[in-house]
Protein backbone atom coordinates (compact mmCIF):
# COMPACT_ATOMS: atom_id res chain seq x y z
CA UNK A 1 0.00 0.00 0.00
CA UNK A 2 1.23 3.66 -0.92
CA UNK A 3 1.46 5.56 1.81
CA UNK A 4 -0.51 8.51 1.87
CA UNK A 5 -0.31 11.82 -0.16
CA UNK A 6 0.17 14.28 2.77
CA UNK A 7 3.30 11.70 3.84
CA UNK A 8 4.98 12.38 0.53
CA UNK A 9 4.77 16.55 1.05
CA UNK A 10 8.45 18.27 0.83
CA UNK A 11 8.38 20.74 3.72
CA UNK A 12 10.41 23.14 2.99
CA UNK A 13 9.01 23.59 -0.52
CA UNK A 14 5.51 23.70 0.77
CA UNK A 15 6.49 26.35 3.81
CA UNK A 16 7.82 28.17 0.30
CA UNK A 17 5.59 27.97 -1.55
CA UNK A 18 1.95 27.71 0.79
CA UNK A 19 2.91 28.87 4.26
CA UNK A 20 5.12 31.63 3.53
CA UNK A 21 3.35 33.11 0.85
CA UNK A 22 0.49 33.20 3.40
CA UNK A 23 1.54 34.40 5.60
CA UNK A 24 2.87 37.56 3.73
CA UNK A 25 0.01 38.38 1.78
CA UNK A 26 -2.73 37.59 5.21
CA UNK A 27 0.16 40.83 6.39
CA UNK A 28 -0.36 42.68 3.43
CA UNK A 29 -3.85 42.18 3.25
CA UNK A 30 -4.24 44.08 7.01
CA UNK A 31 -2.38 47.02 5.38
CA UNK A 32 -4.18 47.21 2.73
CA UNK A 33 -6.99 47.77 4.89
CA UNK A 34 -5.55 50.82 6.60
CA UNK A 35 -5.48 51.86 3.23
CA UNK A 36 -8.92 51.20 2.55
CA UNK A 37 -10.10 52.88 5.76
CA UNK A 38 -7.63 56.05 5.44
CA UNK A 39 -7.55 56.64 1.97
CA UNK A 40 -10.62 58.46 1.35
CA UNK A 41 -10.53 60.17 4.48
CA UNK A 42 -7.20 61.86 3.30
CA UNK A 43 -5.47 60.00 6.04
CA UNK A 44 -1.91 58.72 6.18
CA UNK A 45 -1.87 55.16 5.89
CA UNK A 46 1.62 55.42 7.81
CA UNK A 47 0.75 57.23 10.94
CA UNK A 48 -0.02 56.99 13.00
CA UNK A 49 -0.16 53.35 14.12
CA UNK A 50 -2.86 50.81 14.30
CA UNK A 51 -5.85 52.00 16.47
CA UNK A 52 -9.26 50.90 17.42
CA UNK A 53 -11.33 53.18 14.84
CA UNK A 54 -13.87 53.85 17.78
CA UNK A 55 -11.83 54.87 20.70
CA UNK A 56 -8.96 55.72 19.17
CA UNK A 57 -7.11 53.28 21.86
CA UNK A 58 -3.36 51.73 19.89
CA UNK A 59 -3.75 47.92 19.14
CA UNK A 60 -1.24 45.89 20.68
CA UNK A 61 0.47 43.52 18.21
CA UNK A 62 -1.21 40.28 19.81
CA UNK A 63 -4.85 41.64 18.84
CA UNK A 64 -3.65 42.73 15.19
CA UNK A 65 -2.90 39.63 13.97
CA UNK A 66 -4.43 39.31 10.52
CA UNK A 67 -7.43 37.01 10.20
CA UNK A 68 -5.84 35.47 13.73
CA UNK A 69 -6.98 38.52 15.53
CA UNK A 70 -10.37 39.27 14.29
CA UNK A 71 -10.93 34.98 15.03
CA UNK A 72 -9.79 35.04 18.91
CA UNK A 73 -11.50 38.09 19.53
CA UNK A 74 -14.82 36.97 17.62
CA UNK A 75 -15.13 40.29 15.97
CA UNK A 76 -15.55 42.64 18.82
CA UNK A 77 -12.38 45.32 19.89
CA UNK A 78 -10.06 44.46 22.84
CA UNK A 79 -10.70 47.83 24.62
CA UNK A 80 -13.95 48.84 24.09
CA UNK A 81 -15.90 45.71 22.68
CA UNK A 82 -16.93 47.24 19.59
CA UNK A 83 -18.22 45.33 16.75
CA UNK A 84 -15.40 44.91 14.04
CA UNK A 85 -16.67 44.37 10.38
CA UNK A 86 -15.99 40.68 9.09
CA UNK A 87 -14.80 42.60 5.97
CA UNK A 88 -11.48 43.07 7.88
CA UNK A 89 -10.67 39.57 7.87
CA UNK A 90 -11.85 38.64 4.60
CA UNK A 91 -9.66 41.15 2.88
CA UNK A 92 -7.02 39.58 5.06
CA UNK A 93 -7.96 35.91 3.37
CA UNK A 94 -8.49 37.23 0.03
CA UNK A 95 -5.05 38.96 -0.30
CA UNK A 96 -3.41 35.78 1.32
CA UNK A 97 -5.28 33.15 -1.13
CA UNK A 98 -4.08 35.73 -4.12
CA UNK A 99 -0.90 35.57 -2.95
CA UNK A 100 -0.57 32.42 -3.04
CA UNK A 101 -2.00 31.73 -6.67
CA UNK A 102 -0.07 34.18 -8.12
CA UNK A 103 3.38 33.64 -6.06
CA UNK A 104 2.98 29.44 -7.35
CA UNK A 105 1.96 30.85 -11.14
CA UNK A 106 4.67 33.03 -12.34
CA UNK A 107 7.90 33.68 -11.84
CA UNK A 108 9.40 35.80 -8.97
CA UNK A 109 9.70 39.00 -10.49
CA UNK A 110 7.24 38.95 -13.10
CA UNK A 111 4.81 37.27 -10.04
CA UNK A 112 6.11 40.51 -7.67
CA UNK A 113 4.84 42.62 -10.20
CA UNK A 114 1.58 40.99 -10.75
CA UNK A 115 0.56 41.41 -6.77
CA UNK A 116 1.72 44.93 -6.28
CA UNK A 117 -1.16 44.94 -9.51
CA UNK A 118 -3.40 43.05 -7.18
CA UNK A 119 -2.64 44.82 -4.31
CA UNK A 120 -3.95 48.27 -5.68
CA UNK A 121 -7.25 46.23 -7.19
CA UNK A 122 -8.32 44.92 -3.68
CA UNK A 123 -7.73 48.45 -2.58
CA UNK A 124 -9.57 49.91 -5.40
CA UNK A 125 -12.55 47.56 -5.20
CA UNK A 126 -13.67 48.12 -1.64
CA UNK A 127 -12.81 51.65 -1.49
CA UNK A 128 -15.40 52.02 -4.51
CA UNK A 129 -17.96 49.68 -2.83
CA UNK A 130 -17.78 52.08 0.13
CA UNK A 131 -17.66 55.68 -1.24
CA UNK A 132 -18.13 55.16 -4.90
CA UNK A 133 -14.76 56.48 -5.83
CA UNK A 134 -11.32 55.38 -7.17
CA UNK A 135 -8.59 57.28 -5.80
CA UNK A 136 -6.37 58.85 -8.23
CA UNK A 137 -3.69 57.36 -6.25
CA UNK A 138 -4.10 54.19 -7.02
CA UNK A 139 -5.79 54.52 -11.03
CA UNK A 140 -2.97 57.22 -12.23
CA UNK A 141 -0.28 55.56 -9.89
CA UNK A 142 -1.01 52.62 -11.71
CA UNK A 143 -0.09 54.03 -14.91
CA UNK A 144 2.85 55.09 -13.35
CA UNK A 145 3.90 51.50 -11.97
CA UNK A 146 2.86 49.78 -15.14
CA UNK A 147 4.92 51.77 -17.35
CA UNK A 148 7.99 51.55 -15.12
CA UNK A 149 7.51 47.89 -14.26
CA UNK A 150 7.02 47.26 -17.67
CA UNK A 151 10.28 48.61 -17.99
CA UNK A 152 12.22 46.68 -15.85
CA UNK A 153 10.02 43.64 -15.91
CA UNK A 154 9.76 43.38 -20.08
CA UNK A 155 7.66 39.70 -19.43
CA UNK A 156 4.93 41.88 -18.18
CA UNK A 157 4.42 42.34 -21.89
CA UNK A 158 5.61 39.18 -23.40
CA UNK A 159 8.84 40.35 -24.77
CA UNK A 160 12.56 40.47 -23.50
CA UNK A 161 13.25 44.06 -24.84
CA UNK A 162 12.55 47.18 -22.18
CA UNK A 163 11.85 49.66 -24.67
CA UNK A 164 9.23 47.26 -26.68
CA UNK A 165 7.67 46.39 -23.17
CA UNK A 166 7.50 50.51 -22.68
CA UNK A 167 5.72 51.05 -25.60
CA UNK A 168 3.58 48.37 -25.21
CA UNK A 169 2.34 49.43 -21.91
CA UNK A 170 1.70 52.78 -23.70
CA UNK A 171 -0.19 51.36 -25.82
CA UNK A 172 -2.04 49.87 -23.89
CA UNK A 173 -2.49 53.07 -21.12
CA UNK A 174 -3.85 54.66 -24.24
CA UNK A 175 -6.42 52.12 -25.48
CA UNK A 176 -7.31 50.73 -22.06
CA UNK A 177 -8.17 54.52 -20.95
CA UNK A 178 -9.77 55.18 -24.50
CA UNK A 179 -11.84 52.50 -25.25
CA UNK A 180 -13.72 52.61 -21.81
CA UNK A 181 -13.95 56.76 -22.59
CA UNK A 182 -15.78 55.98 -26.22
CA UNK A 183 -17.96 53.46 -23.73
CA UNK A 184 -18.82 56.13 -21.23
CA UNK A 185 -19.53 58.78 -23.60
CA UNK A 186 -21.89 56.48 -26.08
CA UNK A 187 -23.50 55.12 -23.35
CA UNK A 188 -23.71 58.72 -21.00
CA UNK A 189 -25.59 59.94 -24.66
CA UNK A 190 -28.16 56.83 -24.63
CA UNK A 191 -28.78 57.45 -20.94
CA UNK A 192 -28.99 61.07 -20.77
CA UNK A 193 -26.91 60.59 -17.25
CA UNK A 194 -23.43 59.77 -16.65
CA UNK A 195 -22.65 56.12 -17.37
CA UNK A 196 -19.07 55.67 -16.24
CA UNK A 197 -17.13 57.88 -13.74
CA UNK A 198 -13.54 59.36 -14.88
CA UNK A 199 -12.05 56.63 -12.39
CA UNK A 200 -12.99 53.56 -13.92
CA UNK A 201 -11.64 54.90 -16.99
CA UNK A 202 -8.54 55.64 -15.30
CA UNK A 203 -8.37 52.26 -13.76
CA UNK A 204 -8.39 50.83 -16.99
CA UNK A 205 -5.67 52.91 -18.43
CA UNK A 206 -3.50 51.30 -15.50
CA UNK A 207 -4.62 47.98 -16.21
CA UNK A 208 -3.50 48.83 -20.05
CA UNK A 209 -0.05 50.40 -18.73
CA UNK A 210 0.29 46.79 -16.80
CA UNK A 211 -1.41 43.71 -19.23
CA UNK A 212 -0.61 45.46 -22.61
CA UNK A 213 -3.51 46.61 -25.05
CA UNK A 214 -5.41 42.93 -25.48
CA UNK A 215 -6.43 42.79 -21.63
CA UNK A 216 -8.64 45.96 -21.51
CA UNK A 217 -11.15 44.05 -24.49
CA UNK A 218 -11.16 41.07 -22.19
CA UNK A 219 -11.80 43.14 -18.91
CA UNK A 220 -13.96 45.59 -20.09
CA UNK A 221 -16.09 42.65 -21.72
CA UNK A 222 -16.14 40.30 -18.68
CA UNK A 223 -16.73 43.09 -16.01
CA UNK A 224 -19.76 44.13 -18.41
CA UNK A 225 -21.32 40.44 -18.54
CA UNK A 226 -20.39 39.83 -14.52
CA UNK A 227 -21.73 43.69 -13.74
CA UNK A 228 -24.93 42.70 -15.51
CA UNK A 229 -25.34 38.89 -13.99
CA UNK A 230 -24.92 40.44 -10.54
CA UNK A 231 -26.65 43.70 -10.69
CA UNK A 232 -29.75 42.15 -11.79
CA UNK A 233 -28.98 39.65 -9.13
CA UNK A 234 -29.37 42.02 -6.47
CA UNK A 235 -32.22 44.08 -8.33
CA UNK A 236 -34.20 40.72 -8.07
CA UNK A 237 -33.07 40.41 -4.23
CA UNK A 238 -34.15 43.99 -3.53
CA UNK A 239 -37.34 43.93 -5.59
CA UNK A 240 -35.85 47.44 -7.48
CA UNK A 241 -36.22 48.30 -10.66
CA UNK A 242 -33.39 49.59 -13.13
CA UNK A 243 -31.68 52.64 -12.26
CA UNK A 244 -29.58 50.83 -8.70
CA UNK A 245 -26.75 52.30 -8.38
CA UNK A 246 -23.94 49.81 -8.11
CA UNK A 247 -19.92 51.14 -8.33
CA UNK A 248 -18.05 49.23 -11.48
CA UNK A 249 -14.76 49.22 -10.48
CA UNK A 250 -14.94 45.88 -8.40
CA UNK A 251 -16.10 44.00 -11.54
CA UNK A 252 -13.50 45.79 -13.75
CA UNK A 253 -11.02 44.64 -11.09
CA UNK A 254 -12.58 40.92 -10.71
CA UNK A 255 -12.11 41.13 -14.70
CA UNK A 256 -8.45 41.57 -14.36
CA UNK A 257 -7.81 39.28 -11.88
CA UNK A 258 -9.19 36.88 -14.18
CA UNK A 259 -7.15 38.22 -16.70
CA UNK A 260 -4.00 37.51 -14.50
CA UNK A 261 -5.12 33.76 -13.71
CA UNK A 262 -5.93 32.34 -16.65
CA UNK A 263 -7.94 34.86 -18.82
CA UNK A 264 -5.08 35.35 -21.46
CA UNK A 265 -4.65 31.87 -22.07
CA UNK A 266 -8.59 31.45 -22.59
CA UNK A 267 -8.42 34.69 -24.72
CA UNK A 268 -5.46 33.49 -27.08
CA UNK A 269 -7.13 30.04 -27.31
CA UNK A 270 -10.65 32.17 -28.76
CA UNK A 271 -8.58 33.82 -31.05
CA UNK A 272 -6.72 30.97 -32.23
CA UNK A 273 -10.27 29.80 -33.92
CA UNK A 274 -10.00 32.65 -35.72
CA UNK A 275 -7.33 32.25 -37.46
CA UNK A 276 -7.15 31.21 -40.73
CA UNK A 277 -3.37 31.26 -41.43
CA UNK A 278 -2.25 27.76 -43.39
Amino acid sequence: MSEPYLGNWNLPLVLLQIVAPFAFGACIGSFLNVCIYRMPLGRSVVHPGSHCAACGSALPWQVNLPIIGWLRLKGRSACCSTKISPRYAVVELLTALLTVWIWNLYPSLLGLAYLVFTYGLIIATFIDIDHFIIPDEISLGGCVAGLILSGLIPQLQETSNPWQALINSLLGLVFGGGLLLVIALVGSFILRKEAMGMGDIKLVAGMGAFLGWQAPLFIIAVSSVLGSVIGIGMMIRKQKRWGLKMPFGPFLAMAAVIWILGGHVWMARYMAVFDTTP
